[in-house]
Protein backbone atom coordinates (compact mmCIF):
# COMPACT_ATOMS: atom_id res chain seq x y z
CA UNK A 1 0.00 0.00 0.00
CA UNK A 2 3.04 2.34 1.42
CA UNK A 3 4.17 1.73 -2.79
CA UNK A 4 1.29 2.62 -4.63
CA UNK A 5 0.90 5.64 -2.46
CA UNK A 6 4.09 6.69 -2.67
CA UNK A 7 4.20 6.14 -6.89
CA UNK A 8 0.79 8.35 -6.67
CA UNK A 9 2.72 11.36 -4.78
CA UNK A 10 5.60 10.51 -7.03
CA UNK A 11 2.90 10.82 -10.13
CA UNK A 12 1.50 13.90 -9.07
CA UNK A 13 4.53 16.05 -8.12
CA UNK A 14 5.57 15.24 -11.67
CA UNK A 15 2.10 16.31 -13.10
CA UNK A 16 2.30 19.83 -11.31
CA UNK A 17 5.51 21.67 -13.15
CA UNK A 18 3.68 20.64 -16.42
CA UNK A 19 0.23 21.39 -15.42
CA UNK A 20 1.35 25.35 -14.12
CA UNK A 21 3.38 25.98 -17.18
CA UNK A 22 0.64 24.63 -19.36
CA UNK A 23 -1.82 27.24 -17.15
CA UNK A 24 0.85 30.15 -18.07
CA UNK A 25 0.84 29.52 -21.19
CA UNK A 26 -2.74 29.87 -22.10
CA UNK A 27 -3.23 32.36 -19.06
CA UNK A 28 -5.28 31.54 -16.35
CA UNK A 29 -9.21 32.01 -16.96
CA UNK A 30 -10.64 34.85 -15.22
CA UNK A 31 -7.06 36.87 -15.25
CA UNK A 32 -7.54 40.11 -15.69
CA UNK A 33 -5.31 42.15 -18.04
CA UNK A 34 -2.52 44.43 -16.76
CA UNK A 35 -3.83 48.03 -15.87
CA UNK A 36 -2.97 51.51 -15.01
CA UNK A 37 -4.52 52.87 -12.13
CA UNK A 38 -4.31 57.32 -12.66
CA UNK A 39 -4.51 58.64 -9.10
CA UNK A 40 -8.14 60.56 -8.69
CA UNK A 41 -8.22 63.92 -10.58
CA UNK A 42 -9.80 66.86 -8.90
CA UNK A 43 -12.15 68.85 -11.55
CA UNK A 44 -14.31 71.54 -10.82
CA UNK A 45 -17.93 71.54 -11.24
CA UNK A 46 -18.86 74.91 -13.11
CA UNK A 47 -21.95 76.69 -13.03
CA UNK A 48 -23.16 80.15 -14.79
CA UNK A 49 -18.99 80.87 -14.57
CA UNK A 50 -18.45 80.08 -10.84
CA UNK A 51 -16.94 77.14 -9.20
CA UNK A 52 -19.90 75.14 -7.34
CA UNK A 53 -18.35 72.66 -5.94
CA UNK A 54 -15.38 69.70 -7.09
CA UNK A 55 -15.94 66.08 -8.18
CA UNK A 56 -13.17 63.83 -8.43
CA UNK A 57 -12.39 61.99 -11.66
CA UNK A 58 -10.35 58.37 -11.36
CA UNK A 59 -9.11 56.79 -15.27
CA UNK A 60 -7.63 53.14 -15.07
CA UNK A 61 -6.23 52.22 -18.26
CA UNK A 62 -6.08 48.68 -19.54
CA UNK A 63 -2.49 47.73 -20.98
CA UNK A 64 -3.11 45.36 -24.10
CA UNK A 65 0.67 44.88 -24.67
CA UNK A 66 2.04 43.53 -21.36
CA UNK A 67 5.76 44.08 -22.67
CA UNK A 68 5.01 48.48 -23.11
CA UNK A 69 3.41 48.47 -19.11
CA UNK A 70 6.71 49.64 -18.15
CA UNK A 71 6.56 52.24 -20.16
CA UNK A 72 2.91 53.34 -19.44
CA UNK A 73 3.68 53.16 -15.44
CA UNK A 74 6.52 55.76 -16.14
CA UNK A 75 4.57 57.97 -17.90
CA UNK A 76 1.92 58.69 -15.33
CA UNK A 77 2.42 62.35 -14.73
CA UNK A 78 2.39 63.12 -18.83
CA UNK A 79 -0.88 60.73 -18.59
CA UNK A 80 -2.52 62.79 -15.77
CA UNK A 81 -2.12 66.32 -17.77
CA UNK A 82 -3.01 64.71 -20.87
CA UNK A 83 -6.47 63.30 -18.98
CA UNK A 84 -6.86 66.57 -16.95
CA UNK A 85 -6.25 68.45 -20.39
CA UNK A 86 -8.67 66.32 -21.77
CA UNK A 87 -11.52 66.29 -18.94
CA UNK A 88 -11.17 69.95 -19.18
CA UNK A 89 -12.07 70.22 -22.60
CA UNK A 90 -15.08 67.95 -22.02
CA UNK A 91 -16.55 70.78 -19.78
CA UNK A 92 -16.02 73.46 -22.35
CA UNK A 93 -17.42 71.49 -25.22
CA UNK A 94 -20.29 70.61 -22.73
CA UNK A 95 -19.63 66.63 -22.48
CA UNK A 96 -19.16 66.99 -18.43
CA UNK A 97 -22.13 68.84 -17.45
CA UNK A 98 -22.26 70.28 -13.28
CA UNK A 99 -20.21 67.25 -12.63
CA UNK A 100 -21.58 64.33 -14.14
CA UNK A 101 -20.04 63.12 -17.71
CA UNK A 102 -22.68 63.42 -20.10
CA UNK A 103 -20.37 62.38 -23.32
CA UNK A 104 -18.53 59.39 -22.16
CA UNK A 105 -17.48 57.84 -25.84
CA UNK A 106 -16.17 61.77 -26.29
CA UNK A 107 -14.20 61.76 -23.57
CA UNK A 108 -12.75 58.54 -24.14
CA UNK A 109 -12.53 59.34 -27.41
CA UNK A 110 -10.56 61.90 -26.45
CA UNK A 111 -8.09 60.60 -23.71
CA UNK A 112 -7.72 57.73 -26.46
CA UNK A 113 -6.35 60.03 -28.92
CA UNK A 114 -3.55 61.48 -26.25
CA UNK A 115 -2.52 58.05 -25.08
CA UNK A 116 -2.71 57.11 -29.01
CA UNK A 117 0.16 59.91 -29.56
CA UNK A 118 1.76 58.86 -26.53
CA UNK A 119 2.27 54.75 -26.86
CA UNK A 120 1.08 54.15 -30.43
CA UNK A 121 -1.92 52.12 -31.11
CA UNK A 122 -3.27 49.30 -29.35
CA UNK A 123 -1.00 49.86 -26.55
CA UNK A 124 -4.15 50.42 -24.61
CA UNK A 125 -7.01 49.15 -25.41
CA UNK A 126 -9.57 50.30 -22.57
CA UNK A 127 -10.07 53.05 -21.13
CA UNK A 128 -12.65 53.24 -17.96
CA UNK A 129 -13.90 56.57 -16.24
CA UNK A 130 -14.96 56.44 -12.62
CA UNK A 131 -16.41 59.81 -10.99
CA UNK A 132 -15.47 58.94 -7.30
CA UNK A 133 -16.36 61.86 -5.17
CA UNK A 134 -17.87 65.74 -4.75
CA UNK A 135 -16.59 68.40 -2.73
CA UNK A 136 -18.35 71.65 -1.44
CA UNK A 137 -16.48 74.47 -2.87
CA UNK A 138 -13.89 76.50 -0.92
CA UNK A 139 -15.92 79.86 -0.08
Amino acid sequence: MRGLLSALSLALVLMLPSARSAIANEGAPGALPPSVRIKPLMVPVVNAGRIEKYTQVEVNLEVGDALKLGEVQLSIPRLQDAILTAIYKGIDEGWIVRGNIANVPALRRRIDESVVAMFGKDVVTRILITPIARQSSLQ
